[in-house]
């Protein structure tokens, strides 16, 4: 999959997650979450904020603060720690526009906004995590699978 493919289905993905959220009735331009997978080793999510709630972030790096606008979304990586308590692994701003997120009328209009840094370092973290915690993880359960 090229680049652009992959933002598109990005792009793509996060419409669709905008326009469920406002089909359940969620008020999409306060934020609002999308819990994408869940395992018991790790969970990605999707977090919708808008600018002033995430500018309140403290531990937001400056060049991120440079690309926030009035929606935002960011993809959550979390890992499972010591005794199975998942712990933030990485947090990247994948897209944000000027518009509310309520005002996003198309795949193409949330294609403009992807955040192209922040997309590659989410796809390498998550291409890492996947390759070496994901059979990590299936060691663990394999003994207790044996049985």
């Amino acid at each position: 999959m090229t680049e652009k493919n992959y933002a598109q289905s990005i792009a793509g993905d996060l419409f669709r997650m905008i326009e469920s959220a406002k089909e359940q009735g969620v008020g999409v331009d306060k934020g609002f979450r999308n819990q994408a997978m869940s395992s018991p080793g790790m969970s990605l999510t999707y977090l919708f904020l808008n600018k002033s709630d995430l500018l309140k972030v403290p531990a937001l790096p400056g060049p991120v603060k440079k690309q926030v606008r009035r929606s935002n979304a960011l993809a959550v990586i979390e890992l499972a720690g010591a005794g199975g308590v998942k712990q933030t692994a990485g947090i990247h701003l994948i897209w944000s526009s000027a518009k509310p997120c309520s005002g996003i009328e198309s795949e193409a209009e949330m294609l403009d906004g992807i955040q192209i840094p922040g997309l590659a370092d989410f796809t390498a973290q998550i291409k890492s995590v996947l390759r070496n915690d994901a059979p990590r993880t299936v060691d663990q359960l394999a003994p207790d699978q044996a049985e």
